[in-house]
């Protein structure tokens, strides 16, 4: 009995890991961390729809885009993934023109999500903005209810 006791507080506290949140961290982009010098301007397009990534140095730390830019860092066995996604498929319509959305499988892409530096938990949300600097959001606690998420899209796009 103890032991199941104690593989469910386990799987308890590795699922409230994933949800938490921390306070968005803004980066500059620093010439020293970067193994490259930045590459053109990725242009980039809110068509209204979640661009699945295929190309890690597409979106490699230190790129430059033409819009703000969010990518979703995520995996199909994380319930706190599945219950973004549809918010995130929502916000994307929404900001169709404005704001490019990327989903990013870490387990395909897991070097460009150790890249940014987020930490082990997912989801997490990176914004790259048309200067360079980025903000971080990890968990669902800043991003969910939707509300949370478009106030924090709104205030980037008014920077």
């Amino acid at each position: 009995m103890k032991k199941i006791a104690i593989v469910f507080a386990s799987a308890a506290m590795m699922l409230a890991g994933a949800c938490t949140s921390k306070e968005p961290e803004k980066t500059v982009p620093q010439e020293a961390e970067q193994a490259q010098p930045a590459t053109e301007v990725v242009a980039t397009q809110g068509d209204g729809k979640v661009v699945e990534l295929t190309d890690a140095k597409q979106y490699a730390p230190g790129v430059k885009v033409s819009q703000l830019t969010i990518l979703d860092f995520n995996a199909v066995w994380c319930g706190p993934c599945r219950q973004l996604a549809p918010v995130f498929d929502e916000l994307a319509g929404k900001y169709a023109g404005r704001v490019t959305f990327v989903s990013v499988d870490v387990d395909k892409f897991g070097e460009l999500f150790e890249s940014y530096k987020l930490g082990q938990s997912i989801p997490a949300v990176l914004f790259i903005y048309p200067d360079g600097h980025t903000a971080k959001y990890v968990g669902t606690g800043d991003l969910l209810p939707a509300s949370k998420f478009e106030a924090l899209i709104d205030a980037a796009l008014a920077e």
